[in-house]
Parts: C-alpha cells; structure tokens; sequence
C-alpha cells in the first residue's frame, strides 16, 4: 500500500465490497484467493460485527493486514500483480470514510483528529501506527474496486464506489456471540498420507491456524450467564478409519477451545478421501466441516464447510435425535452418529422416494376432497377412521422404504430402529438436517410391524415430538439469531388471494383480514404479485413476519416453475421470484415465512425443497408451510391459533405440535400434520404481544 491516504483508499472499497449481501460468495466469485482470505481473517474478528460505518469496518480490514503478514503479503502480491485494482470513490459515504481513515492511519496529520472506532488498537505498533509509507503505485482500474480479470466473463460485479446506496452496516453483536475459527490439521509432516498409516487428526477451534489443513469461520453464541460453551467433535468418514466416539471442547469466549480433540485416523485407499468433523452442541446441530484428501499425493484437501442458515448457535437446546443427509452416488448418505460412527447409504433413487412421498400425498388430497372435511372443522368418525388407515398405510411404507427396503444394510436398518426406539417414549425434538431429501417427517408411521395393532394417530412422529427440518447449507454469513424482537413493533406483512372466498362459504380471507386488523401489530396487507416482489421481498423490507394465505402449485418437472398464486389468478414462479427478486437483496429482518397454502392441488413436497433455500437465502428465519392443499376453513383457524400462541412468547415448535394435538382432540381433526417446520423450533417471538381479544 502507499501513502495513508491510498490505503485508506484500499480499506474503505474493500470494506464496501465485504458487506456486500451475498457475504463471501462474492468475494470469492469476483476477487482473488487472497481478498477471500482476508475477508475470511475479517469476518472473523468480533470488531467487525460490532463495526457501525465504514469507517470502523474500514479500520478493522486495516488492522487484519497488520496482524496477519502472511495474508497482507499475499493481498499485496495480488495488486502487483494487477488482479485487481482501485479507482476513485465517488459515494459521499465512501468519500467521508476515506478522510476519516486518513485520519485514523496518520493521527499527526495536520489538522486530523483521531476517530474512534470498534477496530482501533492503542498498543498497536503495526499498520495502524506505521509512518513510513510503501510507494508502490496503485493499479490502474475503471471508478470501482475491480475484479481480476477473467477470460469471458459472464458479467463484471456490481460497481462498489458508484452504488447508489451501500447496504446498512452490520448491527452491534450480542453479548454472547462468539466469532473463531474451527480448525482441523493432521500430523503428516507436509508429506502425502499414506494407506494404512495412522495419523493424529486434530481438531480446534481459536484463531484461524497457519498449520491447519482446513479452517472455517464460525459463529458461537455463549449463554449470558456462562463463561463458555461445550461443544461435542466426531469425526465419520467412509475412506478413513476413525474413532467411534465423539470428544468434548470447551470454548471460551475469547473464541479459543482449552486444549484439542485428538483423533486417529488411517486412510483406508488411494485418491479422494473424505473426513467429516461433526460440531453439536447437546445433539444440536451446529456445524460440518468436510476435508478431503488425496491419498498418495501433496496435493492440497478440498475444504467445505456447512452449517444451519437458520437459527444461530444462541441458546441451543438439547437435540435427542439427530439425522443428517445429503444426496449420493446411487442413493443418499445419511449420518446418524448416536448409530454409527461411519456415513450410511441409503439405496433409494429420488424418484423411488418420490413415489413414496406421493403416496403420502394421494391419501391426504382424498381426504381434503372429501367435502364433509373441506367445509367443517370437525370431522366425522367414520371419516376420521378412513383418514388414519389410509395415512397409517402410507407413512410407514414410507418409513419401510428408507429404513427397511430390500437393500437396506444392516446399519441402515439400526437407524430404523434407533429412531421407533428413541421416539418411543416422551415428547422429544426430531432434527434433521437435509439436502434434496424433502421426506415429511411428520406424516412418518412408526410402528414395529404395521398389522401388529390397530392403527393409532399417537405413531405418527409429528404428534408426538417437534419435528424440526433444516437445510444443509454452506456457510456464507452469520445466521439470524431464534428470537424476533418485537419491539419497537411487530412488522406483520399479510398478502392474500381474495379470489378464495368467491368458492368458500366460510369466506376465510375476510375472517384472515379480521383477524389481522385486530391483532395489533405493525400490518401491511396486499392481494397482488407485485405486493410480494416489489415490496415484501425488496431490499430495505422491515417484515418481521412475511404470512401468505394463497394458492400454490409445484411443478413435477423443473422447479423454477413451481408457483405462488394471489388474487385473479396472478402468480409467480420461483425462477421469475430468483431473477425479479434475487436472493442478492438479503432481507435484513429475517422475517418468519408462513406459507398457509389453501386449496391448492398440486402442491408437494418438492414445493418447499426450491422455495425455503430461496426464502433463507434471502435472509428469512425459516419457513412454515402446508405440505398439500388445505381447506380453506382449517388453514385460516390453524393460522389464527399458530399466531395467538407464537405471539405469547411460546416456542415455535411446541407451538405446532400442541396444536395438533388441540385441534385433533377438540374437532377429530388431524390436518395439523400438514404443517412441516423449516425452522428452528426455539424460536420465539419477545417481549411476547397480549393477546387478541
């Protein structure tokens, strides 16, 4: 860097171009390997999440390329090398930081006052105090921090210094929330693993290690009352062997675990091999950290890092039964550690899961057909008998489909009976956590043997337990935290499809238009496409709740063409909603999503398997919805109940799961199962509201 003013220069359009909402999906699209690593070390530091302006986010990067040489050495070779460069500023936000940093780097600049900020560091000898500048000449490069360039380009980034309004600043962190780095590193000396030889693999978690094979970013939140966290480590792999049991880390709250969690590993074959290193805290899911090798070679591992987008690690409550799967060569892998220390196939096809889940789905919709349930809240007996027969049948073929299919090893079929045995007793939390697996957990049927017994609703999972279903998603920012903050008001935005009560005699949406208008909180309603796209999902939306009482449709063939239905039969796909609305423009209130899809037909499972990424990409908390059509009457009671109890202050999913129990004993109803929960089920909403009247 050159004189104070020219890195003041660097630091503030870096910093512009780090708070970027996609986060460090795009830096690593448009910058090289060494802006990726110090937005990494940036992101990293406790400083920047409390940075208010550009100026403190400015100090904070400055400060990073004094504390990590290696990476300042390698940013620095990045602009000699021309793969990027920086032109000249011309936003009056920008232009205000850069003085102020100036100010901040050369504090005996004639007429300068020092700048306070959350990045300064008093007893620092490095660059913030450095007096003799480096003039090296900048690059030359078009008005915006340029990307290196790149043959064939798709499309250049969004200019940095020319935007028309940068994104707001991060919020001031919670008191409890921790910013480190997990660490894993092996003992091979820089050499090649070899097969057959044993390695100590070490797991850490504090500042981001030089000597570590694979490091990421994480994010702890350390309750207020408590010095640290514990944190249970397990390492599964199919190429590797490794211990069977799980080890404990204590991390402080200055981000550092006391000591590591040793393992042995022995690499099993040649070529890519995978470890897995398995974070929870009390079986809750927290983070998943893949290092491949390539046995035999120096070549460096493949490193990803996956974790729960919605939900941060703030209070995590204790999980008794957790699953994770992911899509695979042949089938899916499924990781159940309280099972088995190894990943587990699962020899099923989508399309053979597919056909199981339509199963499901084909007795729901003769249900909802049946016009004595569609119109009423009570359902016969005769009914109701016919209803759990069919639904029994079909959700524990469903169970025996994944569990205990002809295919099925013998691991695979010790999860099975883990989960009828875990699930057996008291009400518990169901966690799993999935990609491209959009089983509904709740209409699952647990039962021994199916002709052992008369079929009873008590063994469906989802009245019994909360059923908790959370994306596998790689780590690209901080996650919203479990609690919606009510104050100063609660922001509640409610868009209808009016043409429903031209065919309901119950006329639901007028009842939902009541409802809300007496609610008392901050309402904004809306009946159009338009409602949805240029307001609810804009840029700068202040929602706290995003609640659509609508038709929906899933396309069987692509999923960008699975739809949201408003008033006159206006609607819009999930491909037009990526494009018009892109998850670029990240909702910074993390609203709760209610997708109460009423009397909609095609509606599956695979509906929610594209919208709720798209919806927790854009910034959203989670994602509540029906998994097929649902009569009008019961969807807009259900809401009505789901939002009184949420609004007390209740957890979400106690919230779910004692309502269907309610409406199950009270009205012989079970269409609470509908319901599936993308979410984590802590959530709360506080202060809690008074109730409606």
């Amino acid at each position: 860097m050159g004189s104070f003013e020219e890195r003041a220069f660097e630091v503030v359009l870096l910093a512009a171009a780090f708070r970027n909402p996609r986060g460090r999906a795009y830096v690593a699209e448009f910058f090289p390997a060494s802006v990726v690593d110090l937005y990494d070390a940036v992101v990293a530091d406790g400083a920047w999440q409390a940075a208010r302006n550009l100026t403190e986010q400015g100090l904070v990067i400055a400060r990073a390329l004094d504390e990590y040489p290696d990476i300042a050495a390698a940013y620095q070779a990045s602009v000699d090398a021309g793969e990027l460069g920086f032109g000249a500023g011309e936003d009056e936000e920008m232009d205000a930081a850069i003085r102020d940093v100036t100010a901040a780097l050369d504090p005996g600049a004639s007429g300068a006052e020092p700048v306070e900020s959350a990045a300064d560091d008093p007893g620092s000898d490095g660059l913030l105090g450095a007096t003799e500048p480096v003039t090296e000449p900048l690059a030359e490069a078009p008005p915006e921090l340029a990307p290196p360039p790149v043959a064939a380009a798709p499309a250049a980034p969004p200019p940095v210094a020319a935007a028309p309004a940068a994104p707001p600043a991060a919020p001031p962190a919670a008191g409890d929330e921790v910013q480190t780095w997990l660490n894993a590193e092996v003992d091979n000396d820089g050499n090649p693993l070899q097969v057959a030889t044993p390695y100590t693999f070490a797991v850490f978690f504090g500042e981001k290690s030089a000597t570590a094979q694979a490091a990421a970013v994480a994010t702890l939140r350390i309750p207020d009352a408590a010095d640290s966290i514990d944190l249970s480590v397990t390492l599964v792999s199919s190429d590797f062997d490794t211990p069977a049991h799980p080890q404990t880390l204590t991390v402080g709250r200055d981000g550092r675990s006391k000591g590591r969690a040793l393992f042995e590993i022995t690499p099993n074959h040649d070529g890519p091999s995978t470890v897995s290193v398995l974070v929870d805290v009390a079986g809750n899911f927290l983070q998943r950290l893949d290092v491949t090798f390539d046995v035999g070679t120096d070549a460096a591992p493949a490193v990803t890092s996956y974790g729960r987008p919605v939900g941060a690690a703030q209070v995590l409550e204790q999980r008794t039964a957790t699953m994770q799967f992911l899509p695979a060569v042949g089938g899916y892998q499924l990781i159940a550690t309280a099972v088995s220390p190894d990943p587990i196939e699962i020899r099923i096809t989508p399309d053979e899961l597919a056909a199981r889940i339509e199963g499901v789905r084909e007795v729901l919709l003769d249900t909802v057909k049946n016009r004595d349930v569609a119109l009423n809240m009570t359902i016969s007996p005769a009914d109701a008998w016919t209803f759990l027969q069919g639904l029994a049948f079909a959700g524990f073929r469903l169970f025996q489909s994944i569990f205990a299919g002809p295919e099925a090893s013998r691991a695979l079929k010790d999860v099975g009976i883990w989960l009828r045995e875990t699930l057996s007793g008291a009400t518990t939390t169901l966690q799993v956590v999935s990609t491209g697996f959009p089983v509904p957990w709740a209409l699952m049927y647990l039962t021994d043997r199916f002709d052992a017994a008369p079929p009873s609703w008590d063994n469906f999972i989802g009245m019994r337990h909360v059923v908790e279903q959370i994306p596998m998603a790689e780590i690209s920012a901080v996650p919203p935290a479990i609690t919606i903050d009510s104050t100063p008001d609660m922001r509640v935005r409610a868009l209808f499809n009016d043409s429903i009560d031209e065919s309901m005699p119950s006329k639901p949406v007028a009842e939902q238009r009541r409802y809300w208008g007496g609610r008392g909180v901050a309402l904004t309603e809306g009946a159009s496409v338009d409602d949805l796209v240029k307001s609810a999902l804009a840029a700068g939306s202040t929602d706290k709740v995003l609640y659509l009482y609508c038709h929906a449709e899933a396309s069987s063939k692509d999923s960008d063409d699975s739809r949201l239905i408003f008033t006159g039969s206006t609607s819009v796909s999930l491909g037009q909603l990526a494009v018009f609305a892109p998850i670029e423009d990240v909702l910074e209130s993390h609203p709760l999503v209610f997708i109460n899809a009423c009397e909609s037909g095609e509606l599956t499972p695979n509906f929610y398997d594209g919208f709720v990424p798209y919806f927790l990409a854009k910034g959203a908390r989670g994602v509540i919805g029906t998994e097929c059509k649902t009569p009008g009457l019961f969807a807009s009671e259900w809401a009505k109940a789901f939002f009184d109890e949420l609004f007390a202050g209740r957890p979400l999913g106690e919230v779910v799961l004692e309502l269907r129990k309610h409406f199950l004993a009270e009205h012989n109803n079970p269409l609470g199962l509908l319901y599936g929960v993308h979410c984590d089920t802590d959530t709360v909403v506080a202060p809690a509201l008074v109730r409606s009247p």
